[in-house]
């Protein structure tokens, strides 16, 4: 295709620099995956967007460009097809330029580290989706629970038993929610069952069973670890001193 559209190999260009994501930082979505029903099919959600208008009357149409300007890759932005609907609407009023611009260059800033650093972008893609928000909020209720931080001295049996019994229970929430990711549900139900070992255990003793409470811990930590590295999870305070 030809001025003022996008030539394929530039289409194929801005998504190969955007890793085929999104750079939308609200959306992050994947637009290309495989299709359930044929094993030799993908999914293709993503578009090459024009940054400033192919034509006159357009979203941010900048009347001093020429037709090798706007069918540039420097002009281009690769976008879901939402988000390419959405920038565009009402002739792209509520998305100036500068800011879809800002999108392009931020987004291919965080792909290029990544592949430097030879870092996985899944841990960024699933911090934004719903069920990446359980994972966060199952940080967020775990750190809440001092009884899996306060030392020893400051602890109490009896309500060490109780908190991991709240524990477990909103575990059992939270797994619930989890409806794709099966790594995700099977990380939370381990998680959960942590915690009824150690109130199945310490129901036949009635001494502080502190080595079984560490173990409890060191285990939470090597799951936070997991949570934050493979599912972009931000951990807080008392809790990063579990993870070693």
């Amino acid at each position: 295709m030809s001025a003022p559209y996008f030539s394929n190999e530039t289409k194929e260009t801005l998504a190969a620099r955007s890793g085929m994501i999104c750079n939308n930082p609200s959306c992050s979505s994947m637009t290309v995956g495989p299709t359930d029903a044929n094993g030799r099919l993908s999914t293709k959600l993503g578009e090459a967007a024009h940054i400033c208008a192919a034509k006159e009357g357009e979203a941010r149409y900048v009347k001093s460009m020429n037709d090798e300007e706007r069918s540039s890759i420097e002009n281009g932005i690769w976008l879901c097809a939402s988000c390419h609907t959405m920038i565009d609407k009402n002739k792209g009023v509520d998305y100036p330029e500068s800011l879809v611009r800002e999108w392009k260059e931020n987004h291919e800033r965080i792909i290029k580290s990544l592949l430097i650093t030879h870092r996985s972008p899944l841990p960024l893609l699933r911090r934004f989706t719903d069920e990446g928000k359980v994972a966060q909020d199952v940080v967020d209720f775990l750190e809440g629970h001092g009884s899996l931080y306060v030392s020893f001295n400051q602890e109490s049996n009896d309500y060490v038993v109780e908190s991991f019994s709240r524990i477990r229970s909103g575990m059992t929430g939270y797994i619930k929610e989890v409806h794709y990711d099966l790594q995700l549900k099977s990380l939370l139900k381990e998680l959960r069952d942590e915690f009824r070992k150690y109130m199945n255990f310490t129901g036949n003793f009635s001494h502080n069973n502190w080595n079984e409470l560490q173990s409890v811990r060191n285990h939470v930590g090597a799951i936070l670890k997991r949570l934050r590295d493979e599912f972009g999870c931000r951990i807080y305070g008392n809790m990063n001193n579990l993870i070693n």
